[in-house]
């Protein structure tokens, strides 16, 4: 099941997942800005798309892993040679 709210510690937001465009959505819940739609499941609870920054607007790809009562969200620019990572605890 996608769907959940999970807490992003850096900024103490809410993001909902959810089915969104035949994969993977997040939204931020305040906002309803969609920050990934239609991520592809890769197998292991991992799924794959763009995300777009709540910070600057660009879009990075993006790895999402669901584990248990954690999501680790990841964000790479030039071919994944920079990358930022978070994992986000699960609120429902």
């Amino acid at each position: 099941d996608l769907s959940g709210t999970w807490l992003r510690p850096k900024t103490g937001k809410h993001v909902q997942s959810y089915s969104c465009g035949g994969g993977l959505g997040l939204r931020v819940v305040d906002t309803g800005k969609v920050i990934m739609c239609g991520a592809k499941a890769v197998g292991g609870g991992r799924y794959e798309g763009t995300l777009t920054s709540t910070e600057d607007g660009n879009q990075y790809s993006g790895t999402v892993t669901f584990a248990g009562s954690q999501l680790e969200l990841s964000g790479c620019v030039l071919g994944g040679l920079i990358c930022k990572n978070e994992t986000w605890s699960r609120v429902k």
